[in-house]
């Protein structure tokens, strides 16, 4: 009787052995060296209670395929209406991905602004081929009547955007941060490390040995 309840037992971590490890094995493969990632928050309580459009642009460099997820969103402001333009699929406060199946690809929404806004962006990093620009995902506020920036920022381009991540290539993307000089918004970018998948797969190894080990065991 014993003996039948080891093997019992042993078949139990067995059939308990096999998927979580083919569940690990999906999970790190989903996982690219060739990303980015990073906190952003945005202080728009000097405009407080302003009607404006937040606008997530991604826009394609011709050549490499990239792909940008806006997760982790928050504000104490409140959002509207929705309108996506090219490769954009979900909806905010929930994550949103922009794809590069188009030249421009927009999340546009409208939000009467609180005091704060922050968001979690990851990227894949693939540079472009020679002779093409980078994809770029940037970080506007629009005002909603005329479309057009709600205010002036330091962007050189006189886009007047709030931020600029070029997919490049490099390890942590090239990422410009501006200024409003009216003090309307402040808006700070910090990158945060993006596990590698070789550090992935040692945890799934090291589940693996343990479920392994307790299976010997029984």
């Amino acid at each position: 009787m014993d003996a039948f309840k080891r093997k019992r037992g042993a078949l139990r971590l067995r059939y308990l052995l096999i998927p979580a490890v083919f569940c690990l094995t999906l999970f790190v493969s989903s996982i690219r060296a060739d990303s980015v990632q990073y906190t952003v928050a945005l202080d728009t309580s000097a405009i407080n209670g302003t009607s404006a459009q937040l606008a997530f642009d991604f826009i394609s460099g011709g050549s490499s395929t990239n792909s940008v997820t806006v997760s982790g969103f928050s504000t104490d402001g409140t959002l509207g209406a929705v309108s996506p333009t090219g490769g954009v699929s979900g909806t905010l406060p929930g994550t949103v991905t922009l794809t590069d199946s188009s030249f421009f690809n927009e999340y546009l929404t409208d939000i009467t602004l609180g005091t704060d806004i922050s968001f979690l962006v990851s990227a894949t990093n693939n540079p472009p081929a020679s002779g093409f620009f980078p994809d770029a995902f940037s970080l506007s506020l629009l005002d909603p009547l005329t479309g057009l920036p709600l205010f002036a920022t330091s962007d050189p381009t006189g886009a007047n955007t709030l931020t600029v991540l070029s997919l490049d290539g490099s390890a942590t993307g090239s990422l410009s941060a501006y200024t409003a000089p009216g003090g309307q918004a402040t808006l700070t970018a910090t990158s945060t490390a993006v596990p590698e998948p070789s550090t992935l797969l040692l945890m799934a190894s090291g589940v693996a040995f343990l479920l392994r080990g307790r299976k010997v065991r029984a």
